[in-house]
């Protein structure tokens, strides 16, 4: 088995098409994914077909290798990791990944098309910057990018210990914004919808409808704050039909009219 130590950057990545399947195990922690076609990885003694957009995180000082399939291109992005960014990124969205990853040694996850490009974007501009401080600030954003889709796709994996709240999360995130967001969310959850009911109330302290709610009217804020967006045009991108609802519901949360100067003293403030 081969030790890597050859990366001693914060953070590097590359393109890889061939010679990946020796034996290895290195310093850093190493997640990738596949940008094309098919491959097998192994680790911990288990081989997986990966597909494109399949990811994996490997945790330092584990062997793994790759299996080519005869006949088969297959490109895959490595991304190179130094503990030290890891667990800074990791401790700021969730440290129950490195626990995760304390006893797995790896963690396999997925992305959509639309992240490999806009990862692929964001590796243009790192590789092609010519300014050592952007480039440490690129370093933590290229991994929480990495991380964050670890979280995102990974709807039925607990890491907090409470698997019914953070699958509620997840589907809260997706579906908050939808005119029938209630209804989604009960379809989607898979449960019995009193049971959910009671259950969300135990967790949240509040109910699906209510938490529904708050999350809309953030999100409107925000868009208030951020962008040229009509009042219309808000209520359309959360859901809400009604623009005299959407005023009494936010004035509700925020005590006063959903307008950019009222929320701008609130920010401010």
């Amino acid at each position: 088995m081969e030790i890597l130590d050859i990366y001693d950057l914060p953070f590097s990545t590359k393109l890889t098409s061939s010679d990946d399947q020796h034996v290895h195990s290195h310093k850093f922690y190493e997640c990738f994914y596949v940008n094309e076609g098919n491959i097998y990885h192994e680790a911990e003694g288990k081989s997986i077909l990966l597909k494109t957009g399949d990811a994996v995180i490997i945790a330092p000082y584990h062997a793994h290798n790759f299996k080519r399939i005869p006949g088969q291109s297959c490109i895959h992005r490595d991304n190179m990791i130094s503990a030290d960014i890891f667990e800074k990124c990791c401790n700021l969205i969730d440290p129950g990944i490195i626990d995760k990853l304390n006893r797995e040694h790896f963690i396999k996850y997925e992305f959509t098309q639309s992240d490999m490009e806009n990862f692929e974007k964001s590796v243009s501009s790192y590789i092609l910057s010519q300014n050592t401080e952007q480039m440490k600030k690129y370093n933590y954003c290229l991994v929480i990018s990495l991380l964050s889709r670890l979280i995102i796709s990974n709807k039925d994996t607990d890491y907090t210990g409470n698997e019914f709240a953070s699958k509620c999360n997840i589907i809260l995130t997706a579906c908050f914004a939808h005119p029938n967001a209630v209804n989604r969310f009960y379809e989607q959850l898979g449960y019995n919808k009193s049971y959910a009911s009671k259950k969300f109330k135990e967790n949240f302290g509040i109910t699906i409808t209510e938490k529904i709610n708050e999350l809309k009217i953030n999100y409107s804020a925000y868009l208030l704050w951020a962008t040229d967006y009509t009042i219309p045009e808000i209520c359309e991108k959360i859901g809400i039909e009604s623009v005299s609802y959407f005023h009494k519901l936010f004035k509700k949360y925020y005590g006063t009219t959903p307008h950019k100067k009222n929320i701008k003293q609130n920010i401010d403030s």
